[in-house]
C-alpha cells in the first residue's frame, strides 16, 4: 500500500512529460499528482506505518514535496518547458518516497541511480544559461561517482577475504557523496545556486538525508558501534563548523544556504554519532538525547531550510539576482517573504524559542551526559560535540545576519525595481513556519513515540527526563509567543487610538545627503570575521578604490572558492589530467600499436591468472 504514494508521483511525472507541448495542462497534472501522492503517503503512514527508519526519512519528503510543488507553480513561469519540469519533479519525488521502503540493496541501488539522473535534469533545467552548465555537470559526476562506489560496495559484499575497513570506507564514501560529508560535499555549493529554488528545497531538506539513511541501513549493521559513533562524530564536527564558516563568506544567497546545509547535516551526524557512542558504552541518557536530537533536527532542518530556499526563490523572481551585495530594502517591498526568511533563519541558528533550539538542546544534553559519564572516551566526545556545536551556532548567527541584513534591510542598492510577491510562493513558506511552531509544542508528546521506534529496552527513565525538559522548553516558547502577541496587540491598539506616528531623517553621521551607496553591504557586515578566518577561506578580493575628493565610483567584490575543491579535488584532477596526457601519447592512430598493446595486456592477464 505504501508504495502507492511513489507510484502516483511516478505516473504524474510520466503524464506531465507526455503533456510537454501543453504547459498549462502539464502544470495541473504535475501539481495534482504531487499533492495526491503525498496525501496517499500520509494516509498510509497513519493506517499502517513502516519501521522507524523508513518513517523518519519519508517525512521530510512528504512535508516538502507539496510545498515545493505549490511554489513551483509561480516560480517556473517563463523559465523553461513546464512539462519537462513537472515530469522530472514528480519522478524525483517518486524515487525519494520509494528509497526508504526498499530493504534489498540491488533494487535500492537502481532507484538511487534514477534519483540522481532525474534530479540532474532539474538542476540543469535552465540549460540555456552558460553559467549553470558547469554546476550541473559537477552534480552529475558526483551522483555517478557515488553510484560507482556503491556498485563496488555491492560487489565486494559477495567476495570473501575483503578488508572490512576497505568495505566500510567504500560504503561511507558512496553514501557520503549524497549526504555532503567533508571533501565529498563539492556538488552542494555548485548545484543549489543552479537549481530552481523549489528543487533546492527538497534536495537540501530531504534528499541529502537519504545519504545518511543509506549509511545507517546498509553500511553500519554488523560494524562496531564505537567505530560508527566516532566516524560520524568526527565527520559531523568538521562538516558543521567548516560548512558554516564558508557560508558567511559567500555573496550568492542560495550558496549561503547550500553551505548551511553542509553545516546541518554535520549537526545531524554529530547527534547520531553521540547515539552510537552512548550505545557502545551503555549510556542510556546519551542514547535518548542523541536519538531525539537527530530526529528533531532532521525535521527542523526540512521545515526551516525549505522555508529559506523558497524565500530565496521569491527573492530571485522579484529582483532577478541572488547577489546579497546588490540587494537591500526588500523587507518593505516583499514583507511576507522577508519576515518568513528572518524567522526561519533565526530558528535554524538554534536560537530559542524556535524549533531549531529544541533539536540542538537535545544534542547539547547528549554531549553533557557524555561529559558527566566518567568514561574518558565519552567525556572527550561530549566536549568536542558541545564546543563545535556552540561555535557553529555563533557562526550561523553571523551568516544569517549577513543574509538578512544585506538582502532585506536598509535601502535598495543596485536593484531598485522589484516585482510584487506571489501568494503561490509565500503561502508554502507560511505553512512550513506554522508546522515549525507546531513542532515546538508537540515535542514533549512525540518524544516517547520516537524512542519506541528504536525498540531498545531500559530507556524509560531517560525518556521521562527528556519529556520533562521538552515540556519546560515548550512552555518557555509559549510564553514568548504570548508576550510577542500582546506587544503587537498593544501597538495596534495605540495606532488605532490615534497615537501620532512621526517620521524624519535618520542620523546621517555628518553627511548632508546620505544614499544607499553609503550603507553597509553584506560583505562589510562580516568583514572582520572573514579576515579572522582568511587563512582558511582564502578570499579573493577585487577592489576599485575611490579616487579624489568627490569620487564618482568605487566597488568591492570578493569570492571564496570551496576548500575541498582547492585543497583536494583540484590536485586530484590535476594529477589525473597529467596521467591522461601521458596516456594520450599511446593514441598514435596506428593499428599495429593498438594490437601490440592488446597482446601485451592479454599476456599479462594470463601470467596473473597462472601466478594467482
Amino acid at each position: 500500500m505504501i508504495f502507492s504514494s511513489a507510484g502516483i508521483a511516478a505516473a504524474a511525472g510520466v503524464l506531465s512529460l507526455l503533456c510537454c507541448r501543453r504547459g498549462g495542462l502539464a502544470g495541473v497534472v504535475g501539481l495534482a499528482g504531487t499533492i495526491l501522492s503525498v496525501t496517499a503517503g500520509i494516509v498510509t503512514l497513519c493506517t499502517s506505518p513502516p519501521n522507524g527508519v523508513s518513517l523518519l526519512f519519508m517525512l521530510p519528503t512528504l512535508i516538502l514535496a507539496p510545498m515545493a510543488a505549490i511554489h513551483s507553480r509561480a516560480y517556473i513561469k517563463g523559465h523553461g518547458n513546464p512539462g519537462i519540469y513537472w515530469g522530472f519533479f514528480n519522478l524525483t519525488v517518486a524515487t525519494m518516497l520509494a528509497l526508504p521502503l526498499i530493504k534489498e540493496f540491488l533494487p535500492f541501488l537502481i532507484v538511487w541511480e534514477l534519483m540522481g539522473i532525474f534530479s540532474f535534469v532539474l538542476v540543469m533545467f535552465n540549460y540555456k544559461a552558460d553559467e549553470l552548465k558547469r554546476p550541473a555537470w559537477i552534480y552529475l559526476l558526483a551522483c555517478e561517482a557515488g553510484g560507482l562506489l556503491l556498485m563496488l560496495f555491492y560487489a565486494l559484499s559477495f567476495k570473501s577475504g575483503v578488508s572490512q575497513e576497505l568495505f566500510y570506507a567504500i560504503g561511507m564514501a558512496g553514501f557520503g557523496l549524497k549526504a555532503g560529508f567533508p571533501l565529498l560535499h563539492i556538488w552542494l555549493p555548485e548545484a543549489h545556486p543552479a537549481a530552481p529554488a523549489p528543487v533546492s528545497a527538497i534536495m537540501s531538506g530531504a534528499m541529502i538525508n537519504l545519504g545518511l539513511m543509506g549509511i545507517l541501513v546498509f553500511v553500519f549493521p554488523g560494524v562496531d558501534p564505537a567505530l560508527c559513533g566516532w566516524t560520524l562524530l568526527i565527520l559531523g564536527c568538521i562538516g558543521s563548523l567548516g560548512g558554516i564558516v564558508f557560508a558567511f563568506a559567500q555573496d550568492n544567497l542560495k550558496r549561503v544556504l547550500a553551505y548551511s546545509s553542509i553545516e546541518n547535516i554535520g549537526i545531524i551526524s554529530m547527534a547520531v554519532g553521540c547515539t552510537f557512542l552512548g550505545g557502545a558504552f551503555n549510556n542510556n541518557t546519551m542514547i535518548v538525547f542523541g536519538i531525539l536530537g537527530s530526529v528533531f533536527h532532521i525535521i527542523n532542518h526540512a521545515l526551516l531550510k525549505g522555508t529559506l530556499f523558497l524565500g530565496a526563490g521569491q527573492v530571485f523572481c522579484a529582483t532577478g539576482t541572488l547577489s546579497i551585495d546588490k540587494m537591500g530594502g526588500l523587507m518593505k517591498r516583499t514583507p511576507v517573504t522577508g519576515s518568513c526568511f528572518t524567522a526561519a533563519a533565526v530558528g535554524l541558528s538554534g536560537l530559542p524559542p524556535f524549533n531549531g533550539f529544541i533539536g540542538e538542546l537535545m544534542i547539547y544534553l547528549a554531549a553533557f551526559s557524555g561529559i558527566c559519564s566518567g568514561i574518558v572516551q565519552l567525556r572527550f566526545a561530549g566536549i568536542a560535540a558541545a564546543l563545535v556545536l556552540s561555535l557553529t551556532g555563533a557562526c550561523a548567527v553571523v551568516a544569517f545576519s549577513k543574509a538578512i541584513g544585506g538582502t532585506f534591510l536598509g535601502e535598495p542598492r543596485k536593484i531598485t525595481e522589484c516585482q510584487k510577491e506571489s501568494p503561490w510562493m509565500y503561502v508554502p513558506m507560511l505553512c512550513l513556519l506554522l508546522l515549525s511552531v507546531i513542532a515546538v509544542f508537540s515535542a514533549p508528546f512525540t518524544a516517547p513515540a520516537i524512542i519506541k521506534l528504536v525498540k531498545t529496552p531500559g530507556l524509560d527513565t531517560a525518556v521521562a527526563g527528556a519529556e520533562k525538559i521538552l515540556f519546560y522548553a515548550a512552555s518557555f516558547s509559549a510564553l514568548f509567543y504570548i508576550l510577542c502577541t500582546l506587544i503587537l496587540l498593544c501597538r495596534r491598539f495605540l495606532l488605532v487610538r490615534g497615537a501620532e506616528n512621526e517620521s524624519g531623517p535618520t542620523w546621517d553621521c555628518g553627511y548632508a545627503k546620505p544614499s544607499a551607496r553609503m550603507e553597509y553591504t553584506g560583505s562589510a557586515i562580516i568583514q572582520n570575521l572573514a579576515d579572522l578566518f582568511n587563512s582558511f577561506l582564502q578570499i579573493r578580493r577585487k577592489v576599485d578604490e575611490p579616487q579624489g575628493l568627490f569620487p564618482s565610483k568605487a566597488s568591492f567584490e570578493w569570492e571564496s572558492p570551496d576548500g575541498s575543491e582547492r585543497f583536494f579535488w583540484a590536485p586530484v584532477f590535476k594529477f589525473a589530467a597529467g596521467v591522461s596526457d601521458k596516456v594520450h601519447k599511446f593514441q598514435s592512430g596506428y593499428l599495429h600499436v593498438y594490437v601490440l598493446i592488446m597482446t601485451v595486456a592479454l599476456i599479462a592477464m594470463v601470467i596473473w591468472a597462472i601466478v594467482s
